[in-house]
């Protein structure tokens, strides 16, 4: 295009990109990229009970989808103790050598894994990413260790809030590490979430450390499915298969086990629907619930909220399958209420009397009483996040590219006015199967704003990358849209 055709913005950000690319040239200083991960993405032990959650094994993912929910809800509550991000050495790998031995005269075998890392994040999913931004910025034009690629893992089973305080320390300890004031982020899902809190006035503050962020299919306002798991289980779940099988014994299966599972967490609750999603759910009367008011609705108790009371027949079922019988501390907590609950049982169900319940009075209620306790956490939890999607709102840093998919079904809505089994609303080429278009183009018009005539010339400030799946959207042609993204960042002044 002649620059007569250009428009005065875009010789203008053609005039700012070529200056901050002399000055980069001249300066020569290393500028180091942070990777973060999506929601259970990260490779992790929990301390107390010794217990690994690593997304690379399939034998370990096997041992969680078949322990009871009551027993994985344990498990992997944030109550129960703190979690260690692993750091073990990934394969070896011959096109990464060159670089190792030139930036590690060590020859520490570890080196990704420990040192920049690559360990604690899972590389089934994320290893192909990580080393397209590793050669694209450490070999050929660029020296060795010029744009060191790090992985960021943390417990995305705590707040989004926690994982970006740990980010912004990373970050420091990047910046201290190489001498510079900079690094450019790349995010995957709720990893978005994470790096826009550490960035953000309200939160941590570390825009200033950050020359810019990349996000990939970032759930900008949540996602319908995060929800509709509370209500119906992983039933509807489109994953087929030993793979899919797997996954839904990991997270409950039914909508009870669900709910016992992500009442100990905190950060996946944070993946619901905000208050600024409209129009995604409608009640009984097929009225649309007002996205400001999504968290009473949440919080409701009702059939509608995800913290329900139990139904009688779904506790018959769970008494079933021993429910309440294990003996571990969630248990031990609530035998303080049995007594009280028992003095209430007429009043709560009275639908008992005409039930021939195979366990006793007491078991009953002591499962009842166990639910109550999961209902409390969650409680808390939907409250966290409600105060989290409201600090967070619409921030971006000032320096964001979107990537986002489409042309993939997915549930863009929740409609109690229709038959069970059908309120789930599925539309073909909604999103990326998980993530509904709407919301991940949430922060489009903020991010335009923001770069103003200074955005690179004939680059997308926020693309359709195509019909990508959530999980596994880092293919060869998406990790070059990031790769072309990074170098548009890397040249700004």
């Amino acid at each position: 295009m002649a620059e007569d055709q250009l428009t005065v913005r875009e010789i203008e950000a053609a005039r700012i990109f070529e200056q901050g690319k002399e000055n980069t040239l001249r300066t020569g200083k290393p500028l180091p990229i942070v990777f973060v991960p999506g929601v259970m993405g990260s490779r992790m032990r929990l301390v107390a009970h010794n217990e690994l959650w690593d997304p690379d094994s399939k034998k370990n993912l096997i041992g969680w989808s078949m322990r009871s929910a009551e027993r994985a809800a344990e498990l992997l509550s944030v109550r129960t103790g703190m979690a260690e991000i692993l750091s073990d050495p990934i394969s070896w790998d011959k096109e990464l050598e060159k670089i190792w031995r030139a930036v590690d005269p060590s020859g520490d075998p570890a080196f990704y894994g420990r040192q920049r890392g690559w360990g604690g994040v899972s590389q089934g999913y994320y290893y192909e990413i990580l080393k397209a931004l590793e050669i694209a910025f450490n070999s050929g034009a660029h020296a060795a260790g010029e744009h060191p690629v790090y992985a960021f893992g943390y417990d995305w089973r705590r707040t989004v809030s926690n994982g970006a305080t740990l980010l912004a320390r990373r970050i420091r300890h990047v910046l201290d590490k190489h001498g510079v004031d900079k690094v450019i982020l790349v995010t995957h899902s709720m990893g978005g979430l994470v790096a826009r809190y550490a960035c953000a006035p309200a939160g941590c503050g570390v825009a200033g450390l950050v020359k810019g962020i990349v996000h990939v299919v970032q759930p900008c306002n949540g996602a319908v499915v995060a929800y509709r798991r509370f209500v119906e289980g992983l039933g509807n779940e489109k994953a087929t298969g030993l793979e899919g099988k797997i996954f839904a014994g990991i997270l409950g299966g039914t909508w009870w086990g669900y709910t016992m599972i992500m009442s100990g967490t905190e950060g996946p609750l944070q993946l619901m629907p905000n208050h600024v999603y409209e129009g995604w759910l409608t009640g009984p009367s097929g009225q649309v619930v007002p996205a400001a008011e999504i968290y009473a609705d949440y919080l409701s108790g009702g059939p509608r909220s995800v913290v329900p009371e139990l139904p009688v027949a779904d506790l018959q079922t769970l008494l079933n399958e021993g429910f309440g019988d294990a003996p571990d501390a969630l248990t031990r907590a609530a035998e303080a209420r049995l007594v009280e609950l028992d003095d209430e049982w007429d009043g709560r169900f009275p639908e008992f009397h005409e039930m021939r319940l195979r366990a006793d009075r007491a078991r009953a209620a002591r499962a009842l009483a166990r639910w109550d306790v999961y209902r409390a956490s969650l409680r808390s939890g939907v409250a966290c996040a409600q105060s989290f999607h409201r600090l967070l709102a619409g921030y971006a840093h000032p320096r964001t590219f979107m990537l986002y998919a489409a042309g993939m079904p997915t549930e863009t809505a929740y409609r109690w006015d229709l038959s069970p089994g059908r309120r789930a609303v599925p539309v073909a080429g909604g999103g990326d199967g998980t993530v509904p278009i709407v919301s991940a183009q949430g922060l489009d018009a903020g991010v335009s704003g923001h770069w103003a005539g200074a955005a690179p010339p004939r680059l997308a400030l926020a693309e359709d990358v195509g019909a990508h799946e959530h999980s596994t959207c880092f293919v060869p042609d998406v990790n070059q849209r990031v790769v072309r993204r990074i170098q548009a960042l890397r040249l700004l002044p």
